[in-house]
């Protein structure tokens, strides 16, 4: 009998190797245009207060007003002019205020958090500007705390973060899509595949605040479970699938420079500054392809999450293990719940 070639077990690794590459390439390709300008606004909006806070003695309440930066800085819609980029953080302002009153009167227990994520979850998804800003704004406010003082009015902390953002991010130029010309259309889907996609998204949202806070609060770092949920499902299986390939490629590359940096334990300036800069180079090339946010995003919000305590270095590795996971529910989730029916007649 002919015997196997040495070399073909060879052969065959290499071509694995370079499929698996030209995927990665695929994921990492640029589709659309850095927003520098919008990058370094969303910096300034979260580095600022955490400056502040730590100055005044009061980092938690800094903290608290940097968070809404994250939610409120999302890229705008392409080709949304003045008007739109303002309709779009006045959406946002509204949601995250109100999770910070939601949470100051409810608690951060898993009894409020749950319901709260889930619903927010299902009405953003009927509200385009909205998105996942109330029900992320929910998750992390229970998490890093409402910033209230006993003097100061619940939600207060939240609105000045989201004000403050909003000052430095309107003035700037609108976005333009490439040939100066206005953005495409929305294609508007089906309501029933629109109510579909909101009401799988709080389940499986609410389900998993439920299970990772089964013991009355979210456990460790297991909010990130939740939070990939909520920024992987989308209302197709493909989007579903392209967005969970590039935040765990991301957040793989990015997590392990989150770990180096935790091991060094940063004080309170130097983890502004790093905030700072990580954030201003996740907004400004997140338009370009959300792959570049996955990669800077785990040093932003590990360092920001629990900006007044010490973060151990192996929640960067929890994080993306919970990514995967969060990845895989979602595709599934495409299968088993509630699935498209494509069939005519």
């Amino acid at each position: 009998m002919p015997q196997p070639s040495p070399y073909r077990g060879a052969v065959v690794i290499r071509s694995k190797v370079r499929v698996a590459s030209d995927r990665v390439t695929a994921l990492l390709r640029p589709e659309g245009r850095p927003r520098y300008a919008d990058g370094v606004a969303a910096g300034v909006a979260l580095a600022a207060p955490l400056v502040v806070g730590a100055w005044a003695g009061h980092p938690a309440t800094g903290a608290s007003v940097a968070m809404p930066a994250v939610l409120v800085a999302m890229p705008f819609p392409d080709g949304a002019g003045r008007a739109e980029r303002a309709r779009c953080l006045a959406v946002r302002t509204v949601g995250v205020t109100a999770a910070g009153v939601f949470v100051a009167l409810a608690g951060s227990g898993v009894a409020a958090l749950a319901p709260g994520v889930a619903v927010a979850a299902f009405l953003g998804a009927l509200l385009p500007r909205m998105g996942t800003t109330a029900a992320l704004a929910v998750l992390l406010v229970g998490i890093t705390g409402d910033g209230a003082h006993p003097l100061v009015l619940p939600g207060l902390a939240q609105l000045v973060g989201c004000l403050w953002t909003a000052a430095l991010l309107l003035p700037l130029p609108p976005a333009t899509t490439p040939g100066g010309t206005p953005g495409p259309a929305r294609k508007a889907g089906s309501s029933t595949a629109t109510v579909r996609h909101a009401g799988r998204l709080a389940l499986l949202s609410g389900a998993a605040t439920v299970a990772t806070g089964w013991q009355g609060s979210l456990w460790g770092e297991g909010h990130w479970l939740v939070t990939s949920l909520l920024l992987t499902l989308q209302p197709t299986p493909e989007g579903t699938r392209t967005k969970s390939a590039k935040r765990v490629l991301g957040n793989s590359v990015g997590g392990v420079v989150a770990a180096g940096l935790l091991l060094a334990h940063p004080g309170a300036y130097a983890v502004a500054a790093v905030v700072g800069v990580s954030g201003a180079a996740a907004y400004a090339f997140r338009p370009a392809n959300y792959a570049y946010w996955a990669l800077a995003s785990p040093v932003l919000l590990l360092l920001l999450s629990d900006f007044d305590e010490s973060v151990p270095w192996y929640a960067a590795v929890v994080r993306v293990a919970l990514n995967l996971l969060g990845g895989l529910i979602t595709v599934l989730a495409h299968r088993w719940l509630w699935p498209a029916n494509d069939r005519v007649g």
